[in-house]
């Protein structure tokens, strides 16, 4: 197994509280509404008992849109993710409907990406545990990572957003018996049909973002 560390302020913005409201289902309407849920989970605290059995996951996925000059807004789309504990390939995902204002512009996307698209020759799909020390009350953490690919076509303009290999999701999980995950999003894409809104190139790019889902 691969081993890494994810630290939730990795994901953590400056952005305030705010509202849902966008019109998709569990999606934040403004950036400030994703930070408001996001430091909830995280509010919840680390997750320090054995994670057993199955759960599913509904949240929501943010992708900041980037441009040469620097950021231009953001997009977020409904994530949801099932894990089975235990197993060696334990989370499939699906995260869609995705939204949100560039450059100062209501942009809206067509698809879904999903962890069986991923283009990913070394793909992520696990959980890492680490103990704690007795000093601290023992019991352990538990980190996921994994791998997705897709495609988002730009619905004003039909340019298609294509997420190639180094697009993954890293977290933590928080709460008790794991309630929640929360983490950083990490995106890697190639347009086809003209430049990506996302990334504001014609060729490939990166960006990135943050994601949180509670049973």
């Amino acid at each position: 197994m691969k081993l890494f560390h994810v630290c939730a302020a990795v994901a953590a913005t400056s952005m305030l509280g705010g509202c849902f409201g966008n019109g998709n289902t569990n999606v934040s309407a403004t950036p400030e509404a994703f930070a408001e849920a996001f430091q909830e989970v995280a509010g919840l605290g680390p997750t320090v008992t054995p994670l057993r059995g199955s759960a599913t996951y509904n949240g929501e996925m943010q992708i900041l849109t980037v441009e040469p000059a620097g950021e231009t807004g953001s997009i977020r789309g409904s994530l949801e993710l099932s894990a089975n504990f235990g197993t060696a390939n334990p989370f499939t995902m699906s995260a869609t409907n995705f939204s949100g204002e560039i450059n100062g512009v209501e942009t809206t996307f067509s698809g879904t990406l999903t962890e069986d698209q991923s283009t990913d020759r070394s793909a992520f799909n696990e959980i890492a545990t680490s103990a704690l020390p007795a000093i601290a009350g023992g019991g352990e953490t538990s980190a996921m990572a994994l791998s997705f690919g897709g495609t988002l076509t730009e619905d004003a303009t039909g340019v298609e957003n294509k997420f190639e290999p180094g697009s993954n999701l890293m977290g933590n999980f928080y709460g008790r018996n794991g309630q929640a995950i929360a983490g950083a999003v990490g995106v890697a894409i190639t347009p086809t049909g003209g430049t990506s809104a996302i990334t504001g190139s014609s060729s490939g790019a990166i960006t990135g973002g943050q994601f949180y889902a509670q049973q």
